[in-house]
């Protein structure tokens, strides 16, 4: 009988994510996310879903749930600041083929795995996260702390704007603005300010925390080169006034420097992915005090990343792939050399499992960074880019990616210390012993 409660109770506190009002976790080497070594031998109390002490000797409070750490390794929950939770199937699966609700499973199936890699927090940088989130946060499912963009902002022929060659244009047929689309909340195709203006304000109505902008060419999309300048500065401007109204800011997808310039000088606060910059382009991201979110991870994945069950990738989305990959050595060693503000962001979607490729991100930075400074990215500097999001910020009453009083009790525990060895990261089948996310255990192999 006692086996069969004991059992019982490993597969609750393993699987099912058990929360308790206080929880010790001792005899840990703790890096609280901003430091450049470890604390060693010292405890940590969480208290509801926050870190209320870290010290050396912590009493063990009356009912509390005690946690050896066996002298592993505490550190912040990962974040990662470019994903695509709905993104799991093809463009015209999910537009024309798959249930809504289908798709919705799949978007909570994503979230799950990428708490399951260790990822506490997500920046959403386009799709229909919206409901997901808020089963999240209500804690219907296990997910990381979602930032939520809502549907990409696209003009005509743009990054999102999705349509196959046959498809008319809904404005020059006199329809409503990318009708299905825009109703499942992938995208808004719009032309002019009135019209950039509407789609801005209509995400921050739906709840985004910051706007999601196409400003140049993209790999996926068929009808725009990567070269291509996207929106004009009035179009961009539009954009940042109506994120600044709600206090927060636009990123926007860009690979050259021309529109990224132009992003720059109209108010934009984030680059993703950046490939193709210049000096000039990462000088001025200095100056403006403004964010890279580039990705490293391409490098190193085979064709079938880009091109799902094949070898070799078609020659047409070659054409795109190929310069962006070229382009990836020199941005980062130009972001090094300006110390500008670098978040960690893997934009690694696609089918289920895909996921782990954000891992591989790690291991990739590599080749520019150090273990540490790759950690910081993926926590506290992170952090520092999702609080940009102002007054609409869903997560304040502590704070995210550091260790310390008053902090979330995002929580991971590694066999091993990742500040020397990133790989520890990359494998959490084998070095990842604990997972808390906001003061609640989802693993426990300890």
């Amino acid at each position: 009988m006692r086996i069969a409660i004991f059992t019982f109770l490993f597969l609750v506190l393993n699987f099912a994510g058990f929360s308790q009002n206080s929880i010790l976790i001792k005899n840990v080497n703790v890096w609280n996310g901003t430091s450049n070594q470890l604390n060693k031998n010292v405890s940590v109390l969480i208290k509801n879903n926050l870190i209320a002490a870290i010290s050396k000797n912590i009493a063990e409070p009356e009912e509390t749930i005690v946690i050896d750490g066996k002298g592993q390794t505490l550190i912040p929950g990962l974040s990662d600041a470019h994903v695509h939770l709905s993104a799991t199937m093809s463009d015209n699966e999910t537009r024309n083929e798959a249930h809504w609700m289908y798709t919705s499973i799949r978007t909570a199936k994503a979230a799950e795995n990428f708490l399951m890699l260790g990822f506490t927090t997500v920046r959403d940088l386009g799709g229909p996260v919206f409901g997901i989130k808020r089963g999240v946060d209500e804690g219907l499912i296990p997910g990381p702390r979602i930032y939520p963009s809502g549907a990409y902002i696209s003009q005509t022929s743009g990054h999102g704007d999705f349509r196959g060659a046959n498809e008319p244009s809904v404005a020059l047929s006199g329809g409503q603005m990318t009708a299905s689309d825009a109703a499942l909340g992938w995208a808004f195709v719009v032309d002019g300010v009135p019209e950039v203006l509407k789609a801005s304000r209509e995400n921050l109505r739906q709840g985004a925390t910051q706007l999601k902008v196409m400003a140049g060419g993209g790999i996926s999309s068929d009808f725009d080169p990567i070269h291509s300048v996207q929106f004009t500065t009035e179009e961009l401007e539009a954009a940042v006034q109506a994120a600044a109204d709600w206090d927060t800011y636009v990123a926007v997808h860009i690979y050259e420097p021309k529109g990224a310039i132009r992003s720059l000088n109209a108010g934009v606060k984030c680059l993703d992915h950046g490939h193709l910059l210049n000096e000039e382009a990462i000088k001025l991201i200095k100056e403006k005090d403004a964010w890279l979110v580039p990705q490293a991870f391409w490098t190193d994945t085979p064709a079938s990343f880009w091109a799902p069950g094949s070898d070799v990738i078609p020659d047409a989305l070659n054409k795109k792939i190929k310069p962006v990959l070229e382009g990836t050595d020199t941005v980062f060693k130009l972001a090094k050399k300006y110390a500008i503000n670098v978040g960690f962001g893997s934009d690694a979607y696609g089918d289920l499992g895909y996921e782990t490729y954000a891992l591989t991100e790690f291991t990739s930075r590599t080749k520019w960074y150090s273990p540490l400074e790759i950690l910081k990215q993926a926590t506290s500097e992170n952090a520092r880019l999702f609080s940009l999001s102002g007054k609409i910020n869903p997560y304040t009453k502590g704070k995210l990616g550091v260790i310390e009083v008053g902090a979330y009790a995002d929580l991971l525990i590694y066999d091993g210390n990742p500040l020397k060895n990133i790989e520890i990261v990359a494998h959490p089948e084998k070095y990842l012993k604990l997972i808390m996310k906001d003061g609640k255990v989802y693993k426990n192999k300890l």
